[in-house]
């Protein structure tokens, strides 16, 4: 049963891929601490399109479950809501401020503003921010910022493991994979990280002075189910 619903959502998927481009974007400028603290201005771009694209996927629910995902779907102070209640629940972070803003494109961005105690807490935001369900299964990204010798190690790796049903090798989970990285088209995921100490060494796509930015395609992040962020400073 769970491989024909299964099934069914890839042909959905791959039938509004057909007519989506770019649905999300997330845009995540983050300050670093020395003692591993900072803040972080994290901004959730919605095309259009996704809000097309979830009505139609309502279509295959209940009537009970339709009607509260569509009113949570449409209301920006729900949506907005329900991600603050999120982002309460990690230890040490303290949100102050959160907003949406219609864009010229008619894109509509979430705008979410907050300060950390512990750099661990990054690996935990983006998931909290974009889940309706505060109580996920997606496994958090693991964010370190180590001392080496006379260097500082910061890392940031995001790799989600095939689940029990949807192994890695199950030609439909390639399958529903692919749909989703198309759908998703050119959307992104940047990353642009001001850090406390002169960088060595990195893997960022652009270095300015202590700021590094990683632009990672949506697609790619969906086909691969994984990100890795590294950095070597020196102070």
């Amino acid at each position: 049963m769970k491989k024909l619903k299964a099934t069914f959502y890839v042909i959905f998927l791959l039938l509004l891929c057909a007519s989506l481009n770019s649905c999300l974007s997330v845009d995540r400028k983050i300050k670093l601490n020395k003692d591993g603290s900072g803040e972080e201005t994290m901004t959730i771009s919605f095309m259009k399109e996704f809000y097309t694209m979830m009505s139609s996927m309502a279509s295959i629910m209940d009537s009970a479950r339709k009607e509260a995902f569509l009113d949570s779907l449409y209301s920006d102070d729900i949506f907005m809501n329900k991600t603050k209640s999120g982002y309460d629940s990690i230890p040490g972070i303290r949100v102050s401020d959160i907003y949406s803003k219609r864009n010229p494109d008619s894109s509509n961005s979430f705008v979410i503003k907050y300060s950390f105690d512990s750099i661990s807490s990054l690996g935990t935001s983006l998931d909290k921010a974009i889940n309706e369900d505060n109580d996920s299964k997606i496994s958090p990204a693991i964010v370190t910022l180590t001392k080496e010798g006379d260097e500082f190690v910061f890392n940031y790796i995001y790799e989600q493991p095939a689940s029990e049903e949807m192994p890695e090798n199950d030609s439909l989970a390639a399958q529903m994979k692919s749909g989703m990285s198309e759908m998703f088209g050119n959307g992104f995921i940047n990353f642009e990280i001001e850090f406390p100490y002169e960088i060595v060494s990195s893997n960022a796509t652009t270095t300015d002075n202590r700021t590094l930015k990683w632009n990672f395609p949506m697609s790619e992040v969906f086909l691969q189910n994984k990100m890795s962020l590294d950095a070597r400073m020196k102070e």
